[in-house]
């Protein structure tokens, strides 16, 4: 397929359709939720730079209380001019109801829960993928959400937990108790993010949904590492629409560079990388905005700054201070002819 289709493919709008609203999304490109990634400094930001069709916020926990408006309105930040979901992790629906209301009056565009969370602290407590071994749980609990707002409720969910044998039921269950939209993360529960995603299973899902009548998007999660996988995703998977997760955090121009923008230069990557950790000092401190600067740079790969030189890479995260980290990105230049 050529680059021309590749992009027509993409940059066509989505729509979401809830009980009482809808969402559209401009293209077929979305922002991933990440914990300890997608605050809204980086959320912001990322956006900003264009491409990026819809975005959640980083989890919002919900447990032995239903979570305040103020709360949720601090994750969701400022206005954007794309959709921005609320996501929420919840083992029941005991509390979920009163955290959506606050959700939808603080400014969510939809609603969109969590079902994928592998970390053990999330799953020992029977959230995030956990329910996964119980489809009929997961059902309920989207019940219950789409039937407390009107709102477009969405879920994001694994191929399964150390098996993928009931993909298709998991899908189900949840288009089936009112899901607007699936989002499949194409690994394991059991899997780490250094093992290949499993496209294939997608392509399972969306069968499983077509066969089952149900006409809802279906998201692709996982493997996307370059601008082109995301077109390639969708042809080879049949799915509706792709969400970009740890490759937006390597370069956050993704988004642009898949429907055919140019990628970021050096100057651009030096500029997001200080604009970042600044916003992050801010809004959260020092303490904060070091961890995350390095943590960036753990990651980047934006405008070539590391190109033939990973030995400053392991020197930035050695750096013990904001106004270190911060001050070797603003003077970055890279190795000339990488």
């Amino acid at each position: 397929m050529s680059d021309a289709a590749s992009i027509a493919l993409i940059d066509r709008p989505l729509d979401l359709r809830g009980p009482g609203t809808s969402v559209r999304f401009a293209n077929r490109l979305l922002l991933a939720p990440m914990e300890g990634v997608t605050e809204r400094c980086f959320r912001d930001l990322v956006i900003g730079l264009g491409g990026v069709g819809g975005a959640c916020t980083e989890f919002v926990r919900v447990s032995s209380s239903a979570i305040p408006q103020r709360v949720i309105r601090r994750h969701l930040g400022a206005a954007q001019t794309v959709p921005v979901a609320v996501q929420l992790m919840a083992p029941d629906a005991e509390h979920l109801v009163t955290t959506i209301a606050a959700a939808e009056a603080a400014g969510a565009a939809w609603i969109d829960l969590n079902f994928g969370c592998p970390a053990p602290v999330v799953f020992d407590k029977c959230a995030g993928s956990a329910l996964l071994r119980t489809p009929d749980r997961v059902a309920a609990i989207v019940r219950a959400a789409v039937a407390a707002t009107r709102l477009p409720v969405s879920a994001k969910v694994r191929a399964g937990i150390d098996s993928p044998d009931r993909v298709a039921e998991i899908v189900l269950a949840a288009a089936g108790a009112g899901a607007a939209m699936v989002t499949l993360h194409a690994r394991l529960r059991v899997q780490t993010y250094a093992m290949p995603a499993t496209w294939r299973w997608i392509g399972e899902a969306r069968a499983a949904l077509d066969r089952g009548g149900h006409a809802i998007p279906l998201v692709g999660n996982g493997g996307v590492d370059a601008a082109g996988d995301a077109a390639r995703l969708m042809r080879e998977s049949g799915c509706d629409a792709v969400m970009i997760g740890r490759a937006a955090l390597a370069d956050p121009w993704i988004f642009r560079a898949a429907l055919g923008g140019a990628p970021a230069d050096a100057a651009e990557a030096r500029a997001f990388a200080c604009r970042y950790i600044d916003a992050l000092a801010a809004e959260y401190g020092e303490r904060t905005a070091l961890a995350r600067g390095k943590q960036l740079a753990r990651w980047y790969r934006a405008g070539g700054l590391f190109v033939g030189r990973e030995e400053e890479r392991g020197r930035v995260l050695r750096l013990d201070s904001v106004s270190a980290v911060r001050g070797w990105f603003a003077a970055a230049i890279p190795v000339t002819g990488s």
